[in-house]
């Protein structure tokens, strides 16, 4: 599956040997969050430093990985199946929580604006992951669309926001399925 290189920072790890690694710009994160809370992006050394302290206080894991520049996607999976693409769009910065969060910071498209073969390629990307981590009844998966035409998986979301704007209950209506259907579909995979 096409992810970014990365690596689990290790205490005592050289900052030096991580940006010869994974170089800058990159990205520092907590292994297991949500909502990008403790997310960086990293411009050089000095950053690196006060990122991955960031990213430990929120989970002991930190990974440090490539940045990939390029459009960003999300993919719900639903009993094995896809749902339309949607994508974000920040209108600043990368999509933290504040963007996530305060109505008005980013624009998302669903469907997203992609051709039919990209869209297909992205859908079928995404239920690989959802199978490769073995996954619940639902999920959600990220995306970049890096600037050499590639996809690269960015993350997991296993339990998705669900408020009715939240992205997995945009695309289920883009999909023809209205917020109260999905909250009875997503109730009744859980009983199967």
């Amino acid at each position: 599956l096409p992810t970014a290189d990365w690596v689990v920072f290790k205490d005592g790890m050289s900052l030096d040997s991580l940006v010869q690694e994974i170089g800058l710009p990159c990205v520092v994160k907590p292994c297991s969050a949500g909502s990008s809370i403790g997310v960086s992006i990293v411009y050089s050394k000095e950053e690196l430093q006060n990122a991955i302290i960031n990213a430990q206080e929120v989970d002991a894991g930190v990974i440090v990985e490539k940045m990939i520049k390029g459009r960003e996607f999300s993919i719900g999976v639903m009993d094995g199946v896809p749902l339309p693409v949607i994508e974000i769009i920040p209108k600043q910065g990368f999509y933290d929580y504040k963007n996530k969060y305060q109505a008005g910071f980013t624009e998302e498209i669903c469907p997203a604006n992609l051709s039919e073969p990209d869209t297909k390629r992205v859908q079928e990307l995404a239920v690989e992951v959802h199978k490769a981590l073995r996954l619940g009844s639902y999920a959600r998966i990220d995306f970049i669309l890096g600037n050499n035409g590639d996809f690269v998986c960015l993350e997991a979301n296993t339990l998705p926001g669900m408020t009715p704007m939240s992205l997995l209950p945009q695309e289920a209506l883009a999909a023809g399925i209205s917020y109260i259907e999905l909250c009875d579909k997503i109730v009744r995979m859980a009983l199967k």
